[in-house]
Parts: structure tokens; C-alpha cells; sequence
């Protein structure tokens, strides 16, 4: 498996409220349909910082793939027209070109209990 996660920026302008808003219906119409090889779409929504404070992202969206050429299916269909628009939509709120994805292939547990515990990548399996 292979997981991507986005540390998300707001355009400017929008009210962290209706941007929050805005996110989860586009996850819920666009997102949980296109494209098909996202095996899992999670939002995570920061609180928002104290009064007078602001905050360089405003959450995390984490998508699961089930391996890089699943991925790579993903990336060419946003260059159709179902993805030209999917993207139009979430760049109406998002700062997409300001919020780094990263991809993530090892996951490491580490715990008292079960102390070094390799979930995926290297030392997995």
C-alpha cells in the first residue's frame, strides 16, 4: 500500500468555517468517486490557533492507494476532463499549488508494549 498525505492550505479569502464546509462535500462528490483506485480518503481538520494567530495549514488530507501504479492511473485521469473539473472544484477553496503532498511506503509502530513494530516497507513482512 502506498499512502499520500497533503498538508492543506486555504485560499485566500475563504472563512476557515465554510472552508471546512466546502472540503468535506467535495470529499463526499467528487472525491469518494474519482478517481476509483483511492482505497481510503481521510480528512483530518486542525483546530483553529488562538485569537490573533494564524495557521500555515489548515489540515491533512490522507488518501491510501494500493500500490504506485495505482497512483500513476490517478495522476493521468486528472488530466481528463472528470478530473480537469474535479480539480476546478477543490481549487475554488484550496490552495492546491501551496500544499505539499508527500508519499509514504513505510510505517513504523513503536511502542512499550510491542516495542519496534514494521507496518509496511523495509523491515514489513
Amino acid at each position: 500500500m502506498l499512502k499520500s498525505f497533503t498538508m492543506v492550505r486555504m485560499q485566500p479569502g475563504i472563512e476557515r468555517d465554510e472552508f471546512d464546509d466546502r472540503w468535506c462535500a467535495h470529499t463526499r462528490d467528487y472525491a469518494l468517486r474519482d478517481p476509483r483506485e483511492i482505497s481510503l480518503n481521510r480528512l483530518v481538520l486542525f483546530d483553529e490557533p488562538p485569537a490573533g494567530q494564524s495557521a500555515e495549514f489548515v489540515g491533512i488530507a490522507e488518501n491510501h492507494w494500493p500500490d504506485r501504479a495505482a497512483l500513476d492511473d490517478a495522476v493521468r485521469w486528472y488530466a481528463t476532463p472528470e478530473g480537469i473539473e474535479h480539480n476546478r472544484d477543490l481549487e475554488a477553496f484550496m490552495d492546491i499549488a501551496n500544499s505539499p503532498t508527500f508519499l509514504v511506503d513505510t510505517e513504523v509502530e513503536v511502542s512499550e508494549a510491542r516495542g519496534i513494530a514494521w507496518k509496511s516497507g523495509r523491515g514489513h513482512g
